[in-house]
């Protein structure tokens, strides 16, 4: 067919000038390599020393300009700091909180425009892609805030000698090999992270983008992506992890998908004598309007908003754990929020269907009991320890509802505040109605009494609190209540019904009804308590609404007094009754060896 197709003159022509024009595009396209390469090298290093004000230099073995894909091809490139220009600018005050390290054995430039670089002086890149890069950041606090110096020229200024700008319409960094080396505190802290893939859009540097402060670091949006990310605490009792991490710059949204904080098995704890530990996990966390440029440099973290979507949260104790001698006041929120090291300022946390659990051990039992408060959702408004943001509101409100042991409606608002001295809050709610034997699951363990009957028709409370007396109101609305008091069957491992106690206790103590009556007046009680200097925050929560419900249900401090006065003037007559049994016995003794 060939023969056929340059039988005709004007084909072989036709053959032989295309023939010349390849060899000639060739010859072009070689020449443009060998001479272009060199010259594309220095505008890039010159680029990155004039952009950075010579904080950074680039170094590579080599570049391949291919003229006809457009493409251009770097090998083994290096981006480092020049270490005497930060020290240098370490002195005036203005060195960066970051340093970058940069390591990439082929960096592929496409669709660039040699032509328009060399006669426009326009950088114009299709797509730039890193393929297994190294990136390593070197984090210290040298400042709190932007140093600024009148003559310092901003990356636009510094390359307009050299290029009318700059335009890159995306920047690809994949299976990103990451390191985080943290000087800010005591000691060193290096964070690895890998499969991590970056992503930059549409980067521009000119004359109209030099003060566009909705661009990062001039590009209109980057994205990233973490996939599969743990780390071990520093105690080592928990492991970080999470599944899936994404950012974007351009709607400061931050997702985390499969988020958990794991502890090691609940023998570890025990054994090292741990008093209280955690496990906590959701589905989905997400962080709004997270100004990341600020939180990079200087650390400071603020967002306008925190979802947290379908977690789980439980607190362990362990009775045989070592007690933390000293006052507790650091388990109070408005003092804990004070001791983070960051800076923290977030408008508002959004609770969506997350089940909060404690567990622990009966001191006398040492059978396992729980409280749990399930489907919690609510709001919780003014996390800050921003002292500019603290003078226009310090104050943090909390409102939630759930439901408690999954059966009884719980409404509660909390109010801290957060410059006071006195570390003052508030707290008010209603739980109800439910089945009182739903609590059985904490009663029984915690407190050997089983309630055998009863409807909690309403709790309502009333408390205002400071670091040393809550003070306030607590009524229990309940009708048909009945116990039982048991003891532990150390033998068989069980409970015992302890039928005199329980009769004593439903017929002398415990009050059935509450109003005792219907439509008679309830009872409802004023309580004060007294905060030891021990007592964490919400068991101080949890002592102050006991006084009450105790109260509201026979059991008040008069009653706790004759119960406690009568416990023990029979266990001073069985103490008697035995010494003089034995007393008697010695008697025999000598009567019979006589």
């Amino acid at each position: 067919m060939t023969s056929k197709f340059l039988k005709h003159k004007w084909q072989k022509v036709l053959a032989a000038v295309l023939l010349v024009f390849l060899l000639l595009i060739t010859v072009v396209a070689y020449f443009i390599n060998r001479h272009w390469s060199p010259i594309l090298a220095d505008r890039v290093r010159n680029a990155v020393l004039a952009s950075s004000d010579s904080l950074y230099h680039a170094n590579f073995t080599d570049a391949e300009l291919h003229i006809v894909q457009s493409k251009l091809v770097i090998h083994n490139l290096t981006l480092t700091p020049n270490q005497a220009v930060y020290k240098r600018l370490l002195k005036l005050g203005i060195a960066p909180n970051n340093l970058f390290t940069i390591k990439v054995k082929r960096l592929v430039f496409k669709n660039i425009h040699p032509l328009k670089l060399y006669y426009d002086r326009k950088l114009d890149i299709g797509q730039i892609v890193l393929s297994a890069p190294e990136l390593q950041i070197s984090y210290a606090l040298n400042h709190k805030r932007d140093t600024i110096v009148g003559s310092r020229l901003n990356a636009w200024q510094r390359i307009k000698g050299m290029l009318k700008s700059v335009h890159v319409k995306e920047v690809m960094l994949n299976d990103v090999k990451f390191t985080y080396k943290d000087y800010s505190g005591n000691e060193l802290n290096i964070s690895e992270l890998k499969e991590m893939n970056l992503s930059g859009k549409e980067l521009l540097i000119d004359s109209t983008t030099q003060k566009d402060s909705s661009r990062f670091y001039y590009f209109k949006d980057i994205q990233a992506e973490i996939n599969n990310f743990s780390r071990p605490s520093d105690n080592g009792l928990y492991e970080y992890k999470i599944k899936l991490l994404q950012y974007s710059t351009l709607t400061s949204q931050l997702k985390a998908f499969g988020v958990g904080l794991i502890p090691k098995p609940d023998s570890v704890f025990i054994k090292r004598g741990i008093r209280t530990w955690f496990h906590f996990d959701t589905d989905t966390l997400q962080l709004n309007g997270f100004d990341f440029k600020t939180y990079n440099k200087y650390r400071l973290l603020h967002a306008s908003k925190l979802m947290i979507k379908r977690g789980n949260f439980t607190a362990f104790a362990n009775p045989a754990g070592k007690a933390r001698k000293g006052n507790r006041l650091l388990t109070f929120p408005n003092v804990a929020i004070h001791q983070l090291k960051n800076d923290v300022t977030l408008d508002t946390v959004q609770l969506n269907r997350i089940h909060i659990t404690y567990k622990g051990y009966g001191k006398k039992s040492h059978r396992q009991g729980m409280v749990s408060y399930n489907n919690t959702n609510g709001y919780i408004y003014n996390i800050t320890n921003n002292a500019a943001a603290l003078q226009k509101n310090n104050l943090t409100h909390i409102k939630l509802s759930s439901y408690l042991m999954d059966s009884g409606p719980l409404q509660v608002e909390f109010t801290f505040n957060l410059t006071d001295s006195a570390r003052s809050y508030s707290y008010k709610g209603s739980i109800g109605p439910m089945d009182m034997g739903k609590l059985n699951k904490a009663v029984m363990p915690f407190a050997l009494v089983k309630l055998t009957s009863g409807e909690l028709d309403k709790l309502t409370f009333d408390i205002k609190a400071d670091r040393t007396v809550s003070k306030g109101n607590v009524t229990l609305l309940y009708h048909d209540l009945k116990i039982h008091v048991l003891k532990m069957d150390t033998v068989q491992d069980m409970y015992r019904h302890r039928g005199m106690a329980s009769l004593f206790a439903n017929a002398l103590i415990v009050k059935r009804n509450n109003p005792d009556t219907p439509g008679g007046t309830p009872r409802s009680y004023n309580v004060t308590y007294v905060r030891e200097p021990d007592t964490a925050f919400f068991k101080t929560v949890w002592k102050t609404l006991a006084k009450g419900i105790k109260a509201s249900a026979g059991y008040d401090e008069a009653m706790e007094k004759e119960v406690k006065r009568h416990i023990a003037q029979r266990r001073a007559d069985k103490l008697a009754r035995t010494e003089k049994r034995e007393l008697r016995n010695r008697r025999r003794s000598i009567h019979r060896r006589r």
